[in-house]
């Protein structure tokens, strides 16, 4: 679905309602879309794409001085839902362990031991879902100019899809995305290991922190530094990761090991 920009612009400049109508109809089916996939294996009836979907364009109509790029609406607004979804994901999933917890003390010893016996059953169907949350997580080690490319194309569009709503060529879309994906994927497959190599214990705590997505701000506030140095660290440490993955993608970490002496 490509942006339309003119109507984008006429919302955001002005907040005009008629403007927001036809943002909100137009771009509802495919923000609803996203989130609805990011609910497929999450049954709790108290996480809603619906409601999630709504917000998100509430959200949009109050901060919409801050989009200050209209031909990047679209792509705002499924971050936004991301965002929201993984909030009420973790929440809900917060709620079912308390809740389980609950319903284990009241078990006896051989109704526990199958209560874990089909939590042990439920780990493979779950593995992909895990993924998706690890992927979730490294967004936060791409650069703000290549995570929308790489948001977008986690929700299913097509580089052609992309280039029309960045404003770039398919080419330039694929050829990134290529980029990304070389270094990015030796980072997935052995992300703790490399968290590990960090020498500095602030430089582990930082990125520990800003993986769990935490605001800068509040990292800071945290460790006991300035917010400048926690943005330093992440781009050094991001720098010396994508160092390692180029000097040896299959082993990263002995690169990494190498270049921390």
């Amino acid at each position: 679905m490509a942006n339309d920009v003119s109507l984008n612009r006429r919302f955001l400049e002005t907040g005009d309602i008629e403007a927001f109508t036809l943002v909100f109809k137009k771009y509802y089916p495919v923000v609803y879309a996203h989130v609805s996939r990011m609910m497929r294996n999450h049954p709790d009836p108290a996480v809603d794409a619906d409601d999630i979907t709504s917000e998100t364009f509430a959200i949009a109509f109050t901060k919409r001085e801050e989009i200050r790029e209209p031909e990047k609406l679209l792509a705002w607004l499924l971050s936004t839902a991301r965002n929201l979804a993984i909030a009420e994901i973790r929440n809900s999933e917060r709620r079912m362990r308390h809740l389980a917890i609950e319903s284990r003390d009241n078990l006896s010893i051989s109704e526990r031991d199958t209560l874990f016996a089909s939590t042990l059953l439920k780990t493979d169907a779950d593995q992909n879902e895990t993924n998706r949350y690890l992927v979730t997580q490294l967004l936060r080690l791409i650069p703000d100019k290549d995570r929308e490319i790489v948001e977008l194309r986690l929700d299913g569009l097509r580089p052609r899809e992309i280039a029309q709503t960045i404003g770039s060529t398919v080419r330039s879309v694929q050829k990134r995305w290529e980029r990304l994906i070389t270094w990015l994927k030796p980072v997935v497959l052995n992300l703790d290991a490399l968290m590990s190599c960090l020498s500095d214990e602030n430089d582990r705590k930082i990125m520990e922190r800003y993986l769990d997505e935490q605001p800068l701000s509040e990292i800071a506030k945290a460790i006991g530094i300035s917010r400048s140095t926690v943005e330093e660290t992440v781009k050094r440490v991001r720098t010396q990761w994508k160092k390692a993955v180029k000097q040896n993608s299959t082993d990263p970490v002995s690169a990494m090991v190498k270049n921390e002496r």
